[in-house]
């Protein structure tokens, strides 16, 4: 029984960073309503707020600490009386931000997430305990489970599932593993239950995250040296249970895409015809640097892998550049790789050093103007290859899971086709009027014939909703 005094107290939560910060989030935000917490969107209107932060980059520790000391203002402005920061940022700089954030009434650990009822509540963390005892993976991290209360954020048609949690690469410019630790599987019948409960609660299509999709199940003994293997059977097991209409997979390292994933992508129904594949380079002498995949696994041998066995897989990865002794001919290799048209979703980021990681004591550093002008260049050179692929899509009428109204106009429709990620990618704006947006349900499935672009998005038209 929650006391009544607890029933009114409006808790607000602020997320930063990727999509498996925002499951935390909503893990967080289960777990607050099952104590009694009112949610509140409006951090004015808050008693506690909890920031979930983000640590990964300079550039994302610099918006961290921005917003937290912004949302302190509350303090004096608002009905704040509580701010609690948790997040990769203290899983990064640990008890030192204590000293620099005195305006932070509490920090959450990663570890302790589970707990952050009693934080609020100020209760006895026995339950809580309870509940860490039960998601607590051979790593020592939090590893939520089926039975863990979440709250989504995302609509009500779409989630992520976090299959699992860390990550044991060695790469050289990147800090997860310092602040999320070893990777750490879910166990797959926890995950298809929870595909199964987000499904009874309305949810269609479910986006499988990880900071390593591929690795997968390969901490478990019997599946040592078979990297991929498990995701593959998960994937049957979705696709078997008929529990949702669409499933992505986020985050796949090369190592782990093998002929069995590939074969489970383009034949199960459910399993879009969609990899995002992170491949940070083409230049072998780079990617030796970055201690990134080499041989059978470089970049160019598993892109020519998959288009080979599988071209009707659509790519998205994301480059690096401006990594430290990246030449004009590493440069143009990787530009050149890109007009060859094997992707259609680039993300391309500026190098940036983080203290801790290998790559930050390189020498020949790239000055910030340069690796802006780097990245703009290969942002055109993708530009020119979507376009050329949009091409090939006038007049094509394909299935799209639909996400609501425009922003702009109550007349437009929204959705995505199932090369198309939420949040991440561009989308289908669907402009024939004869079918407003309050005729056709958020999460229905419409056939829609492509007409044109717009920027990165296409336009089309409704034909009919398919379900």
């Amino acid at each position: 029984m929650v006391k009544s005094s607890q029933l009114s107290l409006p808790v607000a939560i602020v997320t930063l960073g990727c999509a498996k910060n925002q499951v935390d989030s909503e893990i967080m935000a289960g777990l607050l309503k099952q104590q009694g917490c009112v949610l509140v969107s409006d951090p004015a209107a808050a008693e506690v707020v909890i920031v979930n932060t983000c640590g990964f980059l300079k550039s994302s520790v610099s918006e961290s600490i921005d917003c937290i000391l912004d949302l302190a203002a509350f303090k004096t402005k608002g009905r704040l009386k509580r701010l609690i920061v948790a997040g990769c940022l203290f899983g990064r700089y640990g008890q030192e931000l204590k000293k620099e954030l005195p305006e932070v009434d509490e920090f959450l650990p990663l570890s302790e997430i589970g707990t952050i009822g009693d934080w609020i509540t100020n209760k006895s963390r026995g339950q809580s305990r309870a509940l860490l005892r039960r998601t607590a993976g051979r790593t020592g991290c939090f590893l939520y489970d089926h039975l863990t209360p979440r709250e989504l954020g995302s609509p009500p048609h779409w989630a992520y599932v976090k299959i699992a949690e860390g990550c044991s690469r060695e790469c050289s410019f990147c800090v997860i593993p310092k602040i999320r630790g070893p990777f750490c599987s879910r166990s797959s019948e926890s995950v298809l239950c929870e595909v199964r409960k987000l499904n009874s609660r309305g949810v269609r299509e479910v986006n499988l995250v990880a900071q390593d999709l591929t690795a997968y199940g390969c901490d478990w003994p019997e599946n040592r040296g078979r990297e991929g293997l498990a995701l593959v059977k998960l994937l049957h097991e979705i696709d078997r249970s008929r529990s949702v209409e669409w499933v992505r997979l986020l985050y796949a390292f090369p190592s782990g895409v093998r002929s069995e994933l590939l074969e489970a992508i383009v034949e199960l129904p459910s399993v879009c015809e969609y990899l995002d594949l992170p491949l940070q380079h083409c230049s072998e002498k780079i990617l030796r640097s970055m201690r990134r995949p080499l041989g059978r696994f470089s970049s160019r041998r598993i892109v020519e892998f998959i288009r080979k066995q599988a071209p009707q897989i659509k790519l998205r990865t994301t480059f690096l550049v401006g990594y430290p002794g990246e030449s004009e001919k590493d440069l143009a290799e990787l530009e050149e790789f890109i007009l060859q048209g094997h992707f259609w979703h680039v993300g391309v980021f500026e190098f940036s050093a983080e203290e801790g990681t290998a790559a930050a004591g390189l020498g020949a550093q790239i000055p910030k103007g340069e690796k802006a002008e780097r990245r703009r260049r290969l942002m055109r050179a993708q530009q020119k290859v979507l376009s050329q692929a949009y091409k090939q899509l006038m007049g094509a009428q394909v299935p799209v899971m639909i996400d609501g109204c425009h922003a702009e106009s109550e007349h437009f429709l929204v959705g995505r086709t199932r090369f198309q990620a939420p949040e991440v990618d561009s989308l289908v704006i669907i402009n024939n009027l004869t079918c407003p947006a309050g005729r056709v349900r958020a999460g229905a499935i419409g056939l829609v014939e492509i007409t044109d672009t717009a920027g990165y998005d296409l336009v089309g038209t409704l034909k009919e909703v398919l379900g």
